[in-house]
């Protein structure tokens, strides 16, 4: 809901909206929509049975998704050096995220980051679809807050039906629940909005974004929560800004 009154409020969208572009677009708005909020679940089932480091790590490893999709239908074509760039991105989120306890689940469990892993990538590669054939530049805050108004009515109805749903006022969450919002439709609006301008491949632009997000919350949880690293999570770190300088 955050999102979605972020998106009608502050970027206006529906003043430059074209109505017969709404075919066009529209069930692919549904489609991420609904992926967006049943991922939002997985993750956090995910996280409390097989773990938050395996979670994360499965959604980041998701960007093989758009980057493979970019690539195959796109026909993008990549130096040497970026694609070194690239192959070391994914070794890099992978080595960041490293714990010695993801050796510790239980493999039933592993359903859960595979369904994250498959649902992740499904969620990036049909936004880059959309960005390129479907929508205009000026459309962006449209769809945007589209695939978010889906999701927050999935949500309602989902509560709604549930028997373990408990309606009450909790101000922590209503803050935190707000400002995850904002955050959210500023990821996908400006993941939308780079693709259009960065004048990158978006093949790399997914790398570097996904790789980028892992080595900054890595270094964040080390310096501001005195999270523990191993040598190595430092290593992934430190490949990942040598994986910037081959992308970049």
């Amino acid at each position: 809901m955050a999102a979605t009154l972020l998106g009608l409020f502050f970027f206006r969208p529906l003043s430059g909206l074209h109505i017969e572009n709404f075919p066009d677009w529209l069930p692919f708005g549904v489609l991420n929509g609904v992926l967006f909020i049943a991922i939002f679940f997985l993750i956090g089932q995910s996280s409390q049975k097989a773990g938050i480091t395996v979670t994360t790590l499965a959604t980041k490893l998701s960007l093989v998704f758009p980057v493979m999709f970019s690539l195959i239908y796109y026909h993008e074509n990549i130096t040497g050096l970026r694609l070194v760039g690239l192959v070391s991105a994914f070794i890099a989120i992978a080595l960041t995220l490293y714990k010695k306890d993801i050796r510790k689940i239980n493999p039933i469990l592993i359903f859960l980051p595979l369904l994250i892993f498959l649902g992740s990538g499904v969620v990036d590669s049909v936004v880059k679809f959309v960005q390129a054939e479907k929508i205009s530049g000026n459309q962006t805050a449209i769809y945007t807050t589209s695939v978010f108004l889906v999701a927050f009515l999935c949500g309602l109805l989902l509560n709604a039906f549930s028997k373990n749903t408990k309606w009450s006022i909790h101000p922590p969450t209503l803050f935190f629940g707000t400002l995850l919002g904002i955050v959210n439709f500023g990821s996908l609006y400006f993941l939308i909005e780079a693709l259009n301008k960065a004048n990158m491949k978006s093949s790399l632009l997914f790398a570097l974004n996904n790789m980028a997000i892992v080595a900054l919350t890595a270094f964040l949880g080390w310096l501001l929560f005195k999270e523990k690293l191993n040598k190595v999570n430092f290593a992934g770190i430190a490949l990942a800004l040598v994986s910037l300088y081959f992308l970049l």
